[in-house]
C-alpha cells in the first residue's frame, strides 16, 4: 500500500530558517545602517572623479588646475587659480569643492598640487589622500609621472 507523500518543510524546519534569517539580517543591518562607512565611500568617489575631471580639463583648457586639500575641515577643491579663488566648474553644474561629513577622517600626503596642460602633478613622487570612517578605508592615489588617479 504505497500512501501519498507530501513534500514539503515541517513546522520545525520552517522556524529553524525563519530564526536563521533573523540572525543574518540582524548582522546586515548593524553593516548597513553604519553611516560612517558610507560617508568616507562617498567621499572617496567625489574626491576620485574630481580628480580625474580635474586632470582631464587641464588637459582639454590646456591650463593648469590647481588641487587644494584642507584635512582640518575635510575639503577638497579644485580651482583655476593657486590662491583657489575661482573653483572649477564640475560637469553637473556647481564647482569641484567637496566637504566630508563629520564621520569621515581626511588625510593627504600634500595640502596643495596642480596639474598642467599634459595632465601631470606638480609632485616627484606618487602621492595619497585617504578617507576613512567606521572600519573601511579608502585611498586615492595620484601616480607622479602620469597623474592617474584611482581608488582603493
Amino acid at each position: 500500500m504505497d500512501r501519498d507523500r507530501q513534500s514539503g518543510f515541517t513546522l520545525v524546519e520552517l522556524v529553524v530558517m525563519i530564526v536563521l534569517a533573523s540572525i543574518l539580517s540582524a548582522f546586515a543591518m548593524v553593516k548597513l545602517l553604519d553611516r560612517r562607512v558610507i560617508d568616507a565611500r562617498g567621499f572617496a568617489d567625489q574626491m576620485t572623479a574630481a580628480l580625474q575631471f580635474a586632470q582631464k580639463a587641464a588637459v582639454a583648457q590646456r591650463r593648469t588646475m590647481y588641487v587644494s586639500v584642507d584635512t582640518a575641515a575635510r575639503r577638497v577643491r579644485v580651482c583655476l587659480d593657486g590662491a583657489c579663488t575661482q573653483p572649477l566648474t564640475a560637469p553637473e553644474g556647481g564647482n569641484l569643492d567637496y566637504t566630508a561629513s563629520s564621520n569621515v577622517t581626511l588625510t593627504s600626503s600634500t595640502a596643495q598640487f596642480s596639474i598642467d596642460a599634459l595632465g601631470r602633478p606638480s609632485f616627484a613622487a606618487t602621492q595619497s589622500m585617504t578617507a576613512a570612517g567606521g572600519d573601511a578605508t579608502y585611498t586615492i592615489t595620484i601616480e607622479a609621472d602620469t597623474g592617474y588617479v584611482h581608488r582603493s
